[in-house]
């Protein structure tokens, strides 16, 4: 549904599966070669939901449909909007609001698991709301919009004037960016929350039609905060994660009550902590995160999620062990990209074994707290940590690995 991108596929396909993708001509993502779907077809998302329905509803009668599969945030609401109108088995959209806005969830952490699950937090809707909080939990706080993902718009603020100017950004650009994802009129919501220190960790989990939850090995995560920069976008993701076994138990434990709380069922979950305190959890496989637990493990997420959408018992088996990472680096600062240095070094990297160019020269840059993503992406894989540790070391050393003006 909407768009997929490299890596949110391909084994489904090696096992035999049929893919039809019904892309939204809205989408700004990259999109992979669609030869092998035996179904392609197009629709403006921005349309209203009963276009939608009757869409799908005609790619139902031509083809049938054993079930709709989403793995972008933009289009968790309609697809559990579709699949409940068409009877198909899916996150139901009560559950899909929950993990579509940050403050409703934070309230159904709160009250189902442990008040202190979670930050504290306030939804916010006036520039009186955001200092009173500030004011009442102390500096630094955190603020973000509440229903966008990869950490876009996201900020730390250790004081009044850069909280209030970080809040001013918010109302004035990501209505901005929704309008150019075709999603004009789109409500904005926004939520301040008091600042956790910790890791970053996220677990992605598997849940069938009764509600139980299938979780995967933990993921460490580098933000840029972690490599210096005035950012929380995902610099890179790591693993193994090099927790020990006690400390991954509790996190898997608590992804689990974390799912329950929301009620899914029929669903994909990527849960983020922050050290012990559950941060957030989207509805679908989380960034990379397939991509990752294969090269790592050998785990095949996307078919254990499409055994949960057609009511079968999801398999996440082990078969391999590796160190594997995946790094997006940002620039430091917003501007034009004139060029990426280190093109030539990246494939002598030990443990190398994919990169790819996400922005040209001429485009504009910057921080995913700007609104921006990654040029680039890296995938290291060896059976020996040290190989991806060494590689993710000089990755980070590559400071200029931009120009930007």
């Amino acid at each position: 549904m909407g768009a997929v991108r490299r890596g949110e596929f391909e084994s489904l396909q090696n096992r035999g599966l049929p893919l039809g993708i019904l892309i939204d001509t809205n989408s700004k993502h990259r999109m992979p070669d669609f030869s092998k779907f035996a179904a392609v077809e197009r629709f403006d998302f921005s349309r209203p939901l009963p276009e939608l329905i009757q869409a799908v509803r005609a790619i139902q009668q031509r083809h049938g449909i054993q079930c709709l599969y989403n793995v972008i945030e933009f289009y968790v609401a309609q697809t559990a909007q579709v699949a409940a109108e068409l009877g198909i088995a899916n996150l139901s959209p009560a559950s899909a609001r929950l993990c579509l806005d940050k403050n409703l969830m934070r309230t159904r952490f709160q009250e189902r698991i442990h008040p202190n699950v979670t930050a504290r937090f306030r939804e916010v809707t006036s520039e009186a709301d955001l200092l009173s909080f500030a004011r009442q939990v102390g500096y630094p706080v955190f603020l973000q919009p509440a229903n966008v993902s990869a950490s876009m718009w996201a900020t730390g603020n250790t004081d009044e004037a850069t909280l209030l100017a970080n809040y001013r950004a918010i109302l004035r650009e990501v209505p901005a960016y929704y309008e150019r994802l075709g999603k004009k009129g789109q409500p904005l919501s926004i939520a301040v929350a008091e600042y956790l220190e910790g890791a970053n960790i996220s677990v992605d989990c598997v849940i069938d039609r009764t509600g139980h939850v299938f979780t995967t090995p933990a993921v460490f995560v580098l933000t840029g905060k972690d490599i210096g920069i005035d950012d929380y976008h995902h610099f890179a993701r790591v693993l193994p994660s090099r927790l020990n076994p006690t400390q991954e138990e509790e996190l898997l434990d608590l992804s689990i009550k974390g799912c329950q709380a929301l009620d899914m069922t029929s669903a994909a979950a990527h849960v983020e902590f922050i050290g012990k305190r559950l941060g957030e959890i989207a509805a679908r496989p989380g960034g990379n995160r397939p991509r990752i637990l294969e090269l790592a493990y050998g785990i095949d997420e996307l078919h254990a999620y499409y055994q949960a959408l057609v009511g079968q018992t999801p398999t996440l088996t082990r078969k391999s062990r590796n160190s594997a990472a995946i790094i997006s680096p940002f620039p430091s600062k917003s501007g034009t990209l004139r060029a990426i240095n280190h093109l030539d070094e990246i494939p002598k990297l030990p443990g190398y074994l994919y990169h790819e160019i996400r922005a040209q020269p001429g485009t504009a840059v910057g921080m995913a707290s700007g609104g921006f993503r990654a040029p680039l992406y890296i995938e290291l894989m060896s059976p020996n940590e040290d190989d991806v540790r060494r590689s993710l070391d000089q990755l980070i050393a590559w400071s200029d690995i931009y120009v930007v003006e």
